[in-house]
């Protein structure tokens, strides 16, 4: 069985882990140290196929990652719109305190002052799906932007994996020639 951790005379040439500030280094150690062990390289361009291999994977979930919280950050846009909306009804009174205020109640610790909004909303038949949808929407330049990186990422897989099937051939006939 192949150690899972990259020769050392290779860590100059691979570098070191493609983070950045306050993703997890141990999950990144994680995700190569599998991919090392069920690729089982052992020449240098498996080496390197496996790194890229990784690369690639880390990369993707962190736009994954990114493409999620860009939704989770519209949702103070998708609240304040929901509630502007309800504010301009005619059948319900203007927010004394304001609908922006009544929005960032959503996110309020106080358990209360949220499921105020929560239960205010649902009156006008608003649920969290449609907030979330709503912020999507609001957020759709960057969501689309990350789901084209995840699919770019995705692509390169299946080229390095490609590559790698074409590598693995090539080396499997020269050693058929050679015999």
């Amino acid at each position: 069985m192949v150690k899972n951790e990259i020769p050392k005379q290779l860590e100059s040439l691979l570098g070191q882990p493609p983070l950045l500030d306050g993703e997890d280094r141990e999950a990144y150690l994680a995700l190569r140290s599998a991919l090392i062990e069920d690729r089982q390289p052992t020449t240098v361009m498996d080496w390197i196929h496996v790194h890229d291999l990784v690369t690639q994977l880390w990369e993707e979930q962190r736009f994954r990652r990114a493409g999620a919280a860009i939704i989770r950050g519209g949702m103070l846009a998708a609240l304040e719109y929901y509630l502007e909306e309800i504010d301009k009804s005619a059948d319900f009174p203007d927010f004394s305190e304001g609908f922006k205020r009544k929005a960032r109640q959503y996110f309020s610790t106080n358990q209360k002052e949220r499921n105020e909004v929560i239960s205010l909303l649902a009156r006008y038949g608003i649920t969290p799906s449609e907030l979330l949808a709503k912020a999507a929407q609001l957020e759709s330049s960057g969501v689309l932007m990350f789901e084209r990186l995840v699919t770019s990422r995705a692509n390169g897989r299946r080229m390095l994996r490609k590559e790698a099937e074409r590598y693995a051939e090539r080396q499997d006939r020269d050693a058929i020639a050679d015999e």
